[in-house]
């Protein structure tokens, strides 16, 4: 600014001696000053917008900071079995343990309870999906606690083999927990190779 400043007064200082080449045509005093008026109204916009690029640049680090400090949870659990099975049916509903896990990140999920406990606070995703013959009906649901939250049912349509699945993002709190469950005289099939029955879930984000 101070650059600035000393080229419009020795230019003024120059006009100022050319006096008679200059009268005729301008007042070259009024026009530096206008000049400068635009210089200072440019530098306070480049300050503003500086000042908020150094805001954006704040509020990106900061959210690098939450996706890498975060917590990280996120499961996908099948069964296991030596052989081509089924799971039911019972004659009471039934937990569900998918004890074959796949993927658990955070080990928030227990292959032997079948049950997933909320580390933090937070919106989380759950999906499921089921395999069944067809000489039997097949009931499932996600539970959230002891309540029921999202289900599906398939009944024994007579086709070679059925298939159902859902899916819901649930609000828990640290320690709340989620399962699924096999409803009364219905089951599931269990494979050795494929994982056509799976339980998955995992952390959207944090609150």
């Amino acid at each position: 600014m101070q650059l600035i400043q000393i080229f419009l007064f020795t230019l003024l200082c120059v006009c100022e001696g050319e006096d008679d080449f200059m009268k005729p045509t301008m007042n070259v005093h009024t026009e530096i000053l206008k000049l400068q008026a635009v210089v200072e109204g440019l530098t306070e916009q480049f300050n503003a917008v500086k000042s908020e690029l150094t805001e954006q640049k704040i509020l990106v680090h900061n959210l690098k900071q939450q996706i890498v400090e975060g917590p990280k949870v996120a499961f996908t659990a099948s069964m296991t079995s030596t052989v081509n099975s089924h799971r039911g049916p019972f004659s009471t509903e039934t937990n569900l343990i998918f004890d074959k896990v796949l993927t658990n990140i955070g080990d928030a999920y227990s292959g032997t309870t079948g049950v997933f406990t909320a580390p933090v606070k937070g919106v989380y995703y759950f999906r499921y999906s089921g395999n069944a013959f067809s000489s039997h009906d097949m009931g499932l649901s996600i539970f959230k606690g002891g309540s029921r939250f999202v289900s599906s049912y398939e009944y024994n349509s007579g086709e070679q083999n059925d298939n159902a699945s859902n899916g819901a993002v649930m609000q828990l709190d640290a320690g709340e927990q989620v399962h699924m469950r096999l409803w009364v005289r219905s089951w599931v099939f269990v494979d050795y190779r494929y994982n056509y029955s799976t339980f998955s879930g995992f952390l959207l984000y944090p609150i």
